[in-house]
């Protein structure tokens, strides 16, 4: 059995994905930076040491 493929170069997130969003307000991480991340009911304040993120406080959402 054959099949023939039309390939038409206009076409655009031909597989049906949205393109990527612009990763223009990433930035890099300094020492003493704080991160807040809520998750499982609990609000967890971290904070860079210049090398990896540390947890300082855990506290229930209310």
């Amino acid at each position: 059995m054959s099949a023939k493929t039309t390939i038409d170069p206009n076409t655009t997130n031909a597989a049906g994905f949205p393109p990527a969003p612009p990763e223009a307000h990433q930035r890099a991480v300094s020492k003493g930076d704080t991160r807040i991340v809520v998750m499982n009911g609990s609000r967890i304040v971290m904070k860079h040491d210049g090398r990896k993120w540390w947890n300082v406080e855990v506290t229930p959402v209310k």
